[in-house]
């Protein structure tokens, strides 16, 4: 059994044993992952858990670290590799099993969230919790494929279909009025540009970028960004200067700009804030 730490403020617990039967530098990393955790440096814990597990393969609390911090960002797929890794070096591990169970629920895989959620036997303690998520997954299952048997043929075509992969973490996208998506990368502190045929560039990489999650353009095409590591919000002129354009919010995530107001979501406030540009 894991030892945890409740952290209070957000949905999900976090472990914390010491690293004593790993690695010096590897146990380094992964204290300072729970360092900046505790700080709400999500992107940085991140990378330190990424460093301890480089070290050490076999690092299974810095991998389960890892994929609780991708839970409680919506990362869900960063999340159920993180705790797929865990099943491969602890088949038997029931906690484990029942998390990659409510993952693949939450991206409505219902058959994958079934696979794991059968391995749960009744000997095992979390045998009635498996049996209740067993029936709710039945039932969300069901309901999918009744609905998959309605609809019409208004399937998306795959042929209309390209990815684009230069991201670490991408989490908030807007389009300027020329037509080009921005990206923001929360994982690397970055934001990028998408040109109408494909290409990404780095747009920018300012040290005043932590965890950019929502982004939204004024009518000028400035670039407002929720900056949720650093409780701001950050504005990107279109030659590229940043500037801090207003502070003390809560880990602002969605931004949205309609007209002159501006629309903030304060997750850590549960409040959202408006506020008039002109």
């Amino acid at each position: 059994m894991r030892k945890i730490l409740i952290l209070f403020g957000l949905g999900f617990l976090l472990c914390s044993n010491a690293a004593y039967s790993y690695s010096t530098e590897s146990a380094m990393y992964y204290n300072e992952g729970l360092d900046y955790y505790q700080n709400g440096e999500y992107s940085r814990a991140l990378e330190s858990f990424k460093s301890a597990v480089a070290k050490e393969p076999g690092f299974v609390d810095a991998y389960y670290n890892m994929g609780a911090i991708y839970e409680y960002l919506k990362s869900y797929q960063s999340a159920i590799a993180c705790f797929s890794k865990i099943n491969q070096l602890e088949p038997n591990d029931a906690e484990t099993i029942l998390k990659l169970s409510e993952l693949y629920n939450k991206v409505g895989n219902y058959e994958k969230a079934l696979f794991f959620v059968n391995k749960i036997t009744p000997e095992n303690q979390f045998y009635a919790k498996a049996q209740a998520l067993k029936q709710q997954y039945n039932t969300a299952f069901q309901k999918a494929k009744a609905k998959q048997a309605l609809s019409s043929v208004n399937k998306a075509n795959e042929l209309n279909k390209s990815v684009i992969n230069k991201f670490s973490g991408p989490t908030g996208v807007a389009i300027n009025s020329q037509g080009v998506l921005f990206v923001a990368s929360y994982t690397d502190n970055s934001i990028y540009r998408v040109m109408p045929n494909g290409q990404s560039y780095l747009f920018s990489k300012s040290p005043l970028l932590g965890g950019p999650i929502g982004l939204a353009f004024d009518s000028n095409d400035n670039l407002y960004v929720a900056n949720y590591d650093k409780n701001n919000i950050l504005k990107i002129n279109k030659s590229g200067q940043v500037y801090i354009f207003m502070d003390k919010i809560t880990n602002p995530y969605y931004l949205l700009i309609k007209g002159n107001n501006m629309y903030i979501t304060e997750q850590g406030n549960n409040t959202v804030v408006r506020y008039k540009l002109y």
